[in-house]
């Protein structure tokens, strides 16, 4: 008899995990649609039952100290998980209150991939690829200081991603104006190509696609096929959950067969050097 999949085996077949469709301002865990947004989060308005409040009145009902100005955060592409209110949640629940905009963005002649590592809750999760002629529909987090080194601990615990600077992009972010350079994360070992070529993501809403998509499921069947682990789709990621050392090995392998990132204007940043 099969055996139902277990939680963590779900929650890897959901990545990227639901994102909303529209900007939102991330308040203490919960996700406020986001009409408009300046200098001063306090003067953001947000939208709470239909009608639209300014955040600073919420924060206040909550006891949360006035945040970082625009001027003062650091804008960083979210592609993955981290434009997902339920993942931002896990992030930032150990830390305290935490407010910060997340705003849809464009980003053009890139796509959103699949990387050549494995997650800790066993999934293949995303990183990017130069792709002209492809506009991708993802999200940019705007962190202040305590933020982005919050995220920093959660990106680099198991060193698989690089954090820097990419230049002479075009970003069309909601809210706010162009940008031509932009804080991200790359994936650190690449991305697989098992016919090579990126795989991308199909949640991920993109214009003028040239790489071939699939689904996170469709994506761990590869990388199963590729590794040559036999036996069933669940048990394979199952054991990457609970076992560290098969998930590095995995990560290894895949490393071996990966395809770095080819844009050459990314600059990465160490994070202490900010």
């Amino acid at each position: 008899m099969t055996r139902p999949p277990t939680g963590s085996v779900e929650t890897a077949k959901r990545y990227p995990f639901p994102r909303p469709g529209y900007s939102f301002l991330y308040l203490d865990g919960a996700a406020l649609p986001l009409r408009s947004l300046g200098e001063s989060l306090e003067e953001a308005e947000v939208e709470v039952d239909g009608r639209c409040v300014p955040a600073g009145s919420l924060l206040r009902q909550r006891g949360i100290g006035a945040p970082a100005p625009m001027s003062l955060r650091t804008p960083v592409l979210a592609y993955g998980a981290n434009a997902a209110p339920e993942r931002l949640r896990r992030k930032f629940a150990p830390v305290g209150q935490a407010v910060f905009p997340v705003l849809q963005a464009r980003l053009h002649d890139f796509d959103v991939v699949h990387a050549a590592h494995i997650s800790s809750y066993g999934a293949v999760p995303a990183t990017i690829e130069r792709s002209p002629g492809t506009v991708c529909h993802i999200a940019i987090t705007c962190l202040d200081d305590r933020q982005l080194a919050r995220m920093h601990e959660t990106e680099f615990r198991r060193h698989t991603y690089l954090f820097g600077v990419l230049s002479n992009v075009r970003l069309e972010p909601d809210l706010l104006p162009g940008m031509d350079r932009v804080s991200s994360y790359v994936g650190g070992f690449g991305h697989i190509a098992p016919e090579g070529e990126p795989l991308a993501l199909a949640a991920i809403r993109a214009e003028g696609r040239r790489f071939r998509t699939c689904s996170q499921t469709e994506a761990l069947e590869t990388i199963q096929a590729m590794l040559g682990v036999p036996g069933s789709l669940d048990a394979f990621v199952q054991e990457a959950v609970d076992d560290d050392a098969v998930r590095r090995a995995r990560t290894e392998s895949l490393r071996a067969q990966a395809q770095p990132f080819s844009y050459r204007e990314f600059a990465p940043v160490a994070p202490e050097a900010r």
